[in-house]
């Protein structure tokens, strides 16, 4: 079975370390995108590139995968979280993610996607590939994209990413994002300063903006963030890939929001995407239930409550 969207990026070996421990993973804003997506969608498919030191080989098997296996070093991140959970990268290398060509995406533009997902990657590239992909793309796809605050500190930099999003159907970044990319504090304002066909805009705990040329919706989040999480690594690019996911079967960005923050919420109730990794929903309106089920006996109960009642039931 072809997939019904494609995730395109980097795959990694993350170093990571907070409160709760240190831990040796996967990752990649591409890989917690499709499991993020596979919550509600068997057809995902994913575009990435690793290194022969990649020792979680079989997260691959979740998807519909175009990998390259190349000589040398896989993508690595070595990222430490405060008491707050604000992270500091200590390292970054690239490695094996240099390797994702243009060439890779258009092999799989013909296997029948209704949406292909960029995630963060260098800009110049970016561009590259959104324009080879407009030039030959089919009248139903959609094309998202994703970058990250790291591409943001060098100005041909931004103007790549501004000039990818004025080419995709749909542009998702967080608030810190924006002010970084466009250089203006007042969101609406900074809203305006991007051109692009769909402005998704993702400002945590309080909920989301959605904006086109003609009009812009605030999306309050679901109240249902754990109190205590584990690991909030990926939580945004979980988010991403559930919310694109959902979309393209609902048609509806309040449905897909509130899809989203749940699915991303419950990421962060494990290590890296052990908590989602065999979540699935028939329809994306049975996440209400779970929202629902956090209350029970006149109390308010945690995330991990309603997934355990869930599992038992």
């Amino acid at each position: 079975m072809s997939a019904r969207i494609f995730f395109i990026g980097h795959t990694s070996i993350d170093q990571i370390k907070n409160k709760n421990g240190t831990k040796e993973q996967a990752g990649g804003a591409a890989l917690y995108a499709a499991f993020g997506a596979r919550t509600i969608c068997n057809e995902v498919g994913i575009v990435t590139a690793v290194g022969d030191d990649y020792p979680f080989r079989d997260v691959f098997k979740d998807f519909e995968s175009t990998v390259k296996f190349v000589k040398g070093s896989s993508t690595q991140f070595m990222i430490n979280y405060d008491e707050d959970w604000n992270a500091s990268y200590k390292s970054l290398s690239i490695g094996s993610g240099s390797k994702i060509t243009t060439r890779d995406i258009l092999e799989v533009l013909g296997r029948g996607a209704k949406i292909i997902h960029l995630a963060p990657m260098n800009p110049p590239k970016v561009v590259k590939m959104v324009r080879s992909i407009k030039a030959r793309r089919g009248g139903d796809l959609l094309l998202s994209i994703n970058s990250n605050i790291h591409y943001m500190d060098v100005k041909s930099n931004r103007k790549a990413i501004l000039e990818a999003a004025a080419l995709a159907d749909i542009f998702i970044l967080n608030d810190e994002e924006l002010h970084a990319l466009t250089g203006i504090e007042v969101v609406s304002s900074a809203i305006k300063a991007v051109k692009t066909k769909m402005l998704v805009l993702t400002l945590g705990e309080v909920g989301t903006i959605v904006s086109s040329p003609e009009w812009t919706e605030f999306i309050p989040a679901l109240a249902c963030v754990t109190k205590k999480p584990i690991d909030v690594t990926g939580a945004g690019d979980t988010w991403s890939g559930s919310f694109l996911a959902s979309y393209s079967i609902t048609k509806s960005w309040i449905k897909a929001v509130s899809f989203a923050s749940v699915i991303s919420a419950i990421k962060c109730t494990g290590w890296n995407f052990e908590k989602i990794r065999s979540l699935r929903f028939e329809n994306v309106e049975d996440i209400y239930d779970w929202a629902v089920a956090r209350k029970e006996k006149g109390r308010q109960l945690t995330l991990s409550d309603a997934l355990r009642t869930r599992r038992e039931g």
